[in-house]
């Protein structure tokens, strides 16, 4: 097949398809505008299965030409065979390594596109949105996929009190609270309304996962063959023998357990026809069937395999069905360090975890060795190493109390920037990029986050903090001893901890700190905890398209958990706003006003709710709503509920390794939006797993430092 040389230096020969060149920071497109293709090809390994009756012709596994995916690959046209290899500390499962869902988030992460569904539409108004299913398409155990699966999953799942209480806000009206309406249009076509505009539905991260088989019950398509078995409605009389085989109480633990097989592991262990019949439910040993581009055959506690989806729905633009690898394979090791080792050995293929940024020299001193590069996606939220303070702390009343601007004032940021993220950061508050609609301004940007420890100083004066011993620690009004926090990190956030151990040390602050788990993810924030520290990947840019972020108090997440849950759950449980509470004060003795919540001193985090509702309602480019957001972010930036440490630096999701001769991993990518690895391939098609001491003849080591990176 037509390949490309170097980085993006043609070889001799014709070239049908040429990849899109990014500009230095630019994401990728997502949605494939050119030329669709006519006619399809397969790989050998589907080949010999169709020849031996497996599975079905190319013509009959693919949806109807018009519906197929097609799908952009960032290098160039791949070539068939060989197996992913993956080291990490942590396994990936099917539902983590492709396409799977019915729309996945924009290169950007800022709006939901198709992706197994063929379109996506909404009224003018924002209170209907119009889906279209792709014709042909097809499960990976060859069962057709119809609107039979929407409806079930939708009408008898999703909409089914029984089994879904309550929906999550991103399904309910956002002034009303009323649920969606589900309708069928045609064999093809359903909507989803609401009482009221309803922009964020267009937006919300959370919608893709739900727009999938992962979120069931809270799915808008199911395996409805598979899962049928396990309903009440449809398969009352062997309901008894299911409770007892799961050793479950009811039909609605019953689906919980089914919905959980892990990775969505296993095939059918008896035959499933390939066309459809209305009254068939399979009957053999459990599995679920997928529309990603691999399926789970084998796992245990440190291996996974994964093989081609044969059935997936997605092409390149020549018609080449993906995935073109035949295997993906994941090997989970038992530390961080050993994980790093064996990707400088050239035994990853691709890692996009584990790796720190102060170990950079590391990595790219070892690259021409381990015959790898390094890449690094950029989130644009700008809220790397932020600390979320506690807003709702009250085991300890003094520390409670404190004044989080003198901790913002006392963190050298350019200092932790050189040390531990190699100057990679821009030191700033939890500001998104200023290419993003609601960037505030520079003044907010920069509030407070300058180094001046002077005054710092005056403010914990002014409070009647003391030294009276001469130890160098503030002494607590209380007499109990030095004026001392805690907080424990994983090891992504361990450095920059023990950087701020020492500037607020400076400060008369002891900080007592303790490493935390040995992954690089992110943790729940310890009740004793005064803050914890953490990484956007979704929200920054755009605030209502997920409850996962830290702009507002919308859900039960630190910094403000029981003010989210009484948000999230519309006044049922959490923190209600009954005005002080002498539990909660500021520095000075200050209690909250009547109407906003005890916790809630000066009333911002309420306002902060009431920007986010106010912005449901209108779509993400209005006028009305930038306003709204560049006003939350205004907010924070002066509230110093999260006190911003680092930003654009990549501390989280960010760091990208890759073999030199694995191709189609894109120089940039946002966190929050789909990720397309089905279209992940070796040079000539030969693995490096196989190929002991494969190396590239292509193409060399490059980083994301490197000024031709963008070439």
């Amino acid at each position: 097949m037509p390949r490309t040389g170097g980085e993006g230096t043609p070889v001799a020969g014709n070239q049908p398809y040429t990849a899109p060149k990014l500009a230095p920071g630019e994401y990728p497109r997502y949605n494939y505008e050119g030329p669709r293709p006519t006619s399809f090809k397969e790989s050998p390994m589907s080949a010999d299965l169709v020849r031996q009756g497996e599975i079905l012709p190319i013509e009959q596994r693919l949806p109807v030409a018009e519906d197929v995916k097609v799908m952009i690959p960032y290098d160039e046209i791949g070539v068939y065979g060989g197996t992913v290899r993956v080291t990490a500390t942590s396994l990936q499962f099917v539902d983590s390594t492709g396409l799977q869902y019915g729309l996945g988030m924009d290169g950007q992460g800022l709006n939901l596109v198709p992706e197994l569904f063929t379109s996506f539409t909404h009224s003018q108004d924002g209170r209907v949105f119009t889906f279209t299913i792709p014709r042909g398409a097809r499960w990976s155990d060859g069962y057709p996929f119809t609107m039979e699966d929407v409806r079930f999953a939708m009408e008898d799942m999703m909409l089914n009190k029984e089994l879904m209480p309550g929906l999550p806000e991103q399904l309910r009206s956002p002034i009303t609270g009323k649920d969606m309406k589900f309708t069928v249009v045609d064999d093809h076509t359903f909507t989803v309304a609401f009482d009221d505009p309803n922009w964020s539905f267009a937006e919300s991260s959370a919608i893709n996962i739900f727009t999938g088989v992962k979120g069931c019950p809270r799915c808008f398509f199911a395996p409805s063959h598979v899962y049928k078995r396990y309903h009440i409605k449809y398969n009352a009389a062997e309901m008894p023998a299911l409770l007892t085989k799961y050793n479950q109480p009811d039909w609605i633990k019953l689906v919980t357990t089914i919905r959980n097989v892990r990775g969505f592991t296993g095939i059918p262990s008896t035959a499933v026809p390939t066309t459809y019949d209305p009254a068939y439910i399979y009957k053999g040993e459990h599995y679920i069937p997928w529309m990603g581009g691999w399926i789970t055959k084998e796992f245990s506690d440190n291996h996974i395999i994964q093989e081609r989806n044969h059935y997936f729905f997605g092409v390149d633009p020549e018609g080449n069905q993906l995935p073109y690898t035949d295997f993906f394979n994941t090997y989970r090791v038992e530390s961080r360090e050993v994980a790093v080792f064996r990707m400088m050995a050239g035994e990853s293929d691709w890692l996009r975890q584990d790796m720190v940024l102060n170990e950079m020299p590391l990595y790219i001193s070892n690259m021409e060795k381990g015959d790898y590069s390094i890449y690094k996606h950029d989130s644009p939220d700008g809220a790397d190493s932020t600390l979320t303070v506690n807003q709702e702390f009250t085991a300890d009343a003094e520390l409670g109390a404190l004044l989080r601007t003198a901790l913002s004032l006392a963190w050298d940021r350019n200092s932790t920037n050189e040390t531990v993220a190699s100057g990679l950061g821009i030191p700033q508050n939890m500001i998104p990029h200023q290419s993003t609609p609601y960037f505030p301004g520079e003044e907010f940007r920069t509030l407070d986050t300058q180094y001046d420890l002077a005054r710092a100083k005056q403010i914990m004066a002014d409070l009647g903090y003391t030294d009276a011993n001469g130890d160098g620690f503030l002494d607590r009004k209380d007499g109990r001893g030095p004026l001392t926090l805690f907080s424990q990190q994983t090891v992504t956030y361990f450095p920059y901890i023990q950087m701020q151990q020492n500037d607020w040390a400076k400060l008369g602050i002891k900080l007592d700190i303790r490493e935390d788990a040995p992954s690089t993810g992110q943790r729940a924030l310890n009740p004793s905890e005064y803050f914890e520290m953490w990484s956007s990947t979704e929200g920054g840019t755009n605030p209502w398209s997920s409850s996962n972020q830290r702009v507002a108090p919308i859900a039960a997440h630190q910094g403000a958990p029981a003010i989210g849950t009484y948000y999230a759950t519309r006044g049922e449980t959490g923190m209600s706003p009954t005005g002080a509470d002498p539990k909660y004060t500021d520095a000075l003795g200050k209690q909250a006003a009547a109407g906003t919540y005890p916790a809630d001193i000066t009333g911002s985090l309420k306002k902060l709710q009431d920007l986010m509702t106010e912005g449901w309602t209108v779509s993400m480019l209005s006028p009305e709503r930038i306003a709204l957001g560049k006003e939350m972010f205004k907010i924070n930036a002066q509230e110093k509920y999260q006190i911003g440490g680092l930003a654009f630096s990549g501390i989280f999701r960010a760091l990208q390794e890759k073999r030199n001769n694995f191709r189609n991993v894109p120089k940039n990518w946002s966190p929050a939006s789909a990720y397309p690895r089905e279209q992940f391939y070796f040079e000539d098609g030969l693995d490096n797993i196989s190929h002991n001491g494969n190396r590239s003849e292509k193409y060399t080591s490059i980083s994301f430092l490197s000024p031709n990176y963008w070439d």
